[in-house]
Order: C-alpha cells, then structure tokens, then sequence
C-alpha cells in the first residue's frame, strides 16, 4: 500500500511540473511577443548642445542613444533574473521599464527646451548687438555687448576719459595683480577680466580697427598721482598675418609725450614669437612683457607692475614721460572717430 501511494505522489508532482513548466514558457513568449515591445525607443536622439558659463548655460553636450539593444539587454537582465517567477513579479519588471522611459522621454524635453531657450537668447544677444562701438549714454563703466565684424558680438568695458564719453577699454594696468608676460596666443586672444587688470587682444584689436578709423587714448598716472594723457587720431592694427603690426597712429596730443610714433609700422612680438629687429635678443624676454618692437622700446605699458615709482626697464613706463621710471596706472582706450548711422 505503501509503494502504490509513494508512486502516486511522483505521478502528482511529474504532472505539476509539466503544467509549471507549459505556463512558463507561454508567459515568457507573450511578454516577448506584446508586453516587452513598449519598451521599443525609435532610433538616436541625437546630439544636444547646451552652453553654460556664470548665469547662463553655455556648454552641455549630451548623447541619450537609446534604442533596441538596450532596451533588449535591460530585459533580458531582468528576464534571466526573474525565471520562474510568479506573473507579479514580471509584470513589476515591465512597469518598472515603463518608468524608466518615460524619465528618458522627460529628460530629452527637458534639454530640448533648454537648447531652445539658449539659441533664442543667443538670437537676442545679435539682435542687440548693433553697433561696434560704446555709446556716448552707456554709462562709464558698463560692459556692453558690439558686433564687431567676422565674428561674434563681442562684451567690452565701456568708458569715459578726458576725452569725453563713448571709448573702449582695451587695456588696464593698476595694481599688478594680473601677469601680463605672456605667449602668443594670451596676446591674440585677450586676457584678464574687466573687473581688474586686463588686456582685451590682438585680434579684436585688429577686427575694430580695420573696420572703421578709430582714435586711441592712453591715460597714464605717476606716483605722486599726476595724471598725463597722450591720444592719436587714426589708430589701426594690422591683422595675424601681418604679425599684428602697429599700422597707424595718426596725429598726436597731449602732454605724457609721443613715445609711440617709435613704434610705428612695428610688429608685435612676445616671449615665444620675436618679431622685433633686434638681432641680439629678443626684446619681449628683455623688457618682461608683450607689446611693438624695433631694436628696441621707447614704451613699455604691458611690463611688469612694480609697487613703487623704481627705475626698470622691465616695468611699466613711458619714455618721454619718465623714461624708465614705473607708472602707477595705465588705461588704454579706442573709440570710433565718427558715429555711423
């Protein structure tokens, strides 16, 4: 009697098993074949680039690639890892995937929309930038945005002199806390920030000069707190390729005296580009800085800043004002001789 119940219960648990087995196989075919297809993404969603620096965002580059491989090797994980489990539990799995695409498909918005925003804002900004030049009401310290030709608008610190209102600052020198003994590129590109010390670069310099007659101002302070300007009417710097040479200065006034005419069709050089006529040296190394050379310098306003009123040739100085004596302060500024309209 034994025996007869003992095979009984084997038969019981063969056939329990085949009919498990049967409805597993049938759950995991109609979850492939209907359930798992929800999670199909269409193709790439391709390449978004969002910009951020200080308040606005400027620069995010995000790939969000989702497409049948994956979503087939995130199922099939959960798939291997929930075998035999009960339809609760792979129904758990399908709604969790479920999820997971729609905080992809959030996501995506989300950065569409600010793609969005930064190109209008970026539309705006051109729209704005009008003139290539700061205007006689922008008030004296400001940073505007100018359009200036070949390339972006462009943010410079607008400013007021002896000269009267409407200059740009291209250049600052007043308590050393910037270097300005600096290679090639620095100089052609600009450095520093308009809050301190600064110089606003080469190719800039270049692109408004060419673009219109422009006049320079240079506003010189001693020591002893004496202040002397020396301004040119016709200021223009050539482009790279002509090394950025010092191509007209114009006529001259003021009373810190014409040390620039010195300089006149001069290139420009720096510690690891020697342009001058020196044969011996080069002066960029020899006067500590980056600026127009000969044979020689006859001024030095990117040297280096010395705390005191001492006699350097590797300082800021200006010969005919005090020969190499340093200066406390020096502004550079260019503003349009005439107003376009």
């Amino acid at each position: 009697m034994r025996i007869k119940l003992t095979y009984f219960v084997y038969i019981i648990l063969l056939a329990y098993f085949h009919v498990t087995a049967d409805e597993d196989k049938a759950l995991g075919s109609a979850i492939q074949s209907k359930d798992i297809h929800i999670v199909d993404l269409q193709g790439n969603l391709g390449e978004l680039q969002i910009n951020a620096t200080y308040k606005d965002i400027k620069l995010l580059n995000v790939v969000a690639n989702s497409n049948e491989s994956l979503i087939s090797h995130l199922i099939g994980k959960n798939m291997m890892q929930t075998q035999g489990a009960p339809r609760e539990d792979l129904t758990a799995v399908v709604a969790e995937l479920k999820s997971q695409i729609f905080q992809l498909n959030d996501t995506v918005l989300h950065l569409e929309n600010l793609l969005w925003k930064r190109d209008e804002e970026e539309e705006k900004k051109k729209e704005k930038a009008t003139s290539s030049c700061c205007s006689v009401l922008d008030p004296v310290g400001s940073v505007q945005l100018i359009s200036v030709p070949g390339i972006e608008p462009r943010w410079v610190l607008c400013d007021a002199c002896g000269a009267g209102t409407g200059w740009i600052v291209i250049q600052h020198r007043f308590d050393g806390s910037l270097n300005f003994y600096r290679d090639w590129n620095a100089y052609r590109n600009g450095f520093g920030f308009y809050n301190g010390e600064f110089f606003i670069g080469l190719e800039l310099l270049h692109r408004l000069t060419k673009s219109r007659p422009f006049e320079l101002y240079v506003e010189l302070v001693d020591f002893n707190n004496h202040m002397f300007h020396a301004q040119y009417d016709s200021f223009l710097v050539g482009s790279e390729e002509e090394i950025y040479m010092l191509k007209s200065l114009g006529t001259y006034t003021g009373n810190a005296g014409d040390s620039l005419k010195y300089n006149l069709y001069d290139k420009f050089s720096t510690y690891d580009n020697d342009n001058d006529g020196w044969s011996r040296g080069n002066c960029a190394n020899y006067y500590a800085s980056g600026w127009w050379f000969n044979w020689d310098a006859n001024s030095n306003l990117n040297g280096r800043y010395f705390k005191s009123g001492e006699q350097n040739v590797k300082g800021i100085w200006l010969y005919t004002l005090k020969r190499y004596y340093s200066l406390k302060s020096v502004k550079m500024l260019i503003r349009p001789k005439y107003t376009l309209f």
